[in-house]
């Protein structure tokens, strides 16, 4: 009786003692944006990146704020994808920046910027990458098979199977007359 007694207050020792298990954890610099294993933190704006700089938005959607972000601050507008500007500084995670097109001054997150004049590098197919479905704009199509009036499938594909037991099916492959059933009684 004394054990499980023991066992019960140890038990219960062990979720006091874990009490923060329902709370969300605020340390670490966790990003799931990175690579495994990259050891790259995102604490700081890109290295590439220094005031004077001339910059655009990378995703639609862009948070802009006028004041620089403190916690789960809302932001004040959102910008399109390529929305020009030019960097002023750099604080943090966020660039403090001036929008080309109205002048206003703001905050951005570094990481929904690049330089202006950068392009994507063209993607290049791995030997072991597959096709995905549908395939790509720029892939050739491949025209379908013409079909047969006559109602005979393609030559070279693979031939129906025609099981002469099933119901519902003829020798021939058409479909049999199904024997009729008794009624039933009401």
């Amino acid at each position: 009786m004394k054990t499980i007694s023991l066992l019960s207050a140890a038990a219960a020792l062990g979720l006091v003692a874990c009490d923060n298990m329902t709370s969300p954890m605020s340390s670490g610099n966790f990003n799931p944006l990175l690579p495994p294993g990259s050891g790259v933190r995102m604490t700081d704006a890109p290295a590439a990146l220094k005031p004077g700089d001339h910059v655009r938005a990378i995703v639609d959607s862009t948070a802009f704020f006028k004041k620089l972000p403190q916690g789960d601050a809302e932001a004040e507008k959102t910008l399109t994808r390529d929305t020009t500007m030019k960097v002023i500084r750099i604080s943090g995670s966020y660039l403090q920046v001036e929008l080309d097109s109205s002048g206003e001054v703001g905050y951005v997150p570094a990481i929904m910027v690049e330089d202006r004049n950068a392009r994507p590098a063209p993607l290049t197919p791995s030997p072991s990458e597959i096709q995905v479905y549908p395939p790509p704009a720029s892939a050739p199509v491949q025209p379908l098979p013409a079909i047969d009036p006559s109602g005979l499938p393609p030559e070279g594909a693979i031939p129906t199977v025609i099981e002469p037991e099933t119901p519902g099916q003829a020798v021939d492959g058409s479909a049999a007359k199904l024997p009729s059933m008794p009624a039933v009684a009401e």
